[in-house]
């Protein structure tokens, strides 16, 4: 099995732990296990190390990457790739991250031996003046340039009006980005099996103004309607793109799935554990 490795190349940690990694694989490789490694080309450098090749996430092809880091990390890795990824947390909160870096042996034990699922997850299609940007796994936010400055949205679903909306800006997103952003603007959780999108606004001048769930192959047409001001596009906290009045910008489901490997499938107590801070209840066999 070939594993690529991407980690936060800031982070301290992150670096130490990914220095693990490679020190595991290699450990492995010479007692006779199916297992080898391509690290990110600017990560091996930071490593220094020299038994493993060095690539681009664009260009490794691996059957998993590895990502060690937070969620900004690991979203910013799935921008880049359609192949199955394993968030390994360094992180705060890590709500999309799999194992923390005391579990780094024995996840690459299971790994070998093929013990783990891939989850698939919707992503968003952007286009803006028919540019095809980043596909999103958590969401796009479009929001004022000028804090304390409202912004005007006027949005369309399926090619019918839907809303003009008066607000600091708008919420995309997909169910995985349903316990992000557009949870602390007011959104729902939505089940990451839901074939759905989510439209949050974020601080609406009318209170009536609340959150629309639509069937994930609908699509979405907004444009900014104050002519005096810009807007910014955001895609995951990563990529951001000025947004002006002629601008047309289009969303819809991305033909590409975010791919998350995952020992446990279990979102709602992954919910309860790191986004509501409760421990679940004991199951039959007494465990959590």
């Amino acid at each position: 099995m070939k594993l690529g490795l991407v980690a936060h190349p800031k982070k301290k940690e992150a670096i130490m732990v990914a220095g693990e990694v490679v020190e595991l694989v290699h450990k492995m490789e010479q007692d006779g296990k199916d297992i080898s490694l391509v690290i990110e080309k600017e990560l091996r450098d930071v490593l220094g190390e020299v038994r493993s090749p060095g690539a681009s996430v664009e260009k490794m092809a691996p059957r998993i990457i590895i990502c060690i880091g937070g969620d900004g990390t690991l979203l910013k890795t799935l921008q880049r790739t359609a192949l199955p990824v394993l968030g390994v947390n360094v992180g705060s909160l890590g709500f999309l991250m799999e194992i923390m870096p005391k579990n780094l042996k024995e996840t690459l034990e299971e790994l070998v031996a093929g013990n783990y699922t891939i989850e698939e997850r919707t992503r968003l299609k952007t286009l803006l003046n028919g540019e095809r940007l980043p596909d999103a796994t958590n969401e796009a936010v479009i929001a004022t340039s000028t804090p304390s400055k409202i912004q005007e949205f006027e949005f369309y679903i399926d090619m019918g009006w839907a809303q003009v909306l008066r607000a600091d800006g708008i919420i995309i997103s997909t169910p995985t980005g349903s316990t992000s952003y557009a949870l602390s603007a007011g959104g729902s959780v939505l089940d990451p099996r839901l074939n759905a999108l989510e439209i949050v606004p974020i601080a609406p001048f009318r209170i009536n103004s609340r959150p629309i769930i639509i069937p994930d192959q609908s699509t979405i047409s907004l444009k900014v309607t104050h002519r005096a001001r810009t807007a910014q596009l955001v895609i995951d906290g990563t990529f951001r793109k000025t947004i002006r009045n002629r601008d047309q910008l289009l969303f819809t489901r991305s033909k590409e799935k975010t791919r998350f490997v995952r020992f446990d499938t279990n979102f709602y107590r992954k919910f309860q554990e790191k986004i509501l801070k409760e421990r679940p209840p004991l199951n039959m066999k007494g465990k959590y």
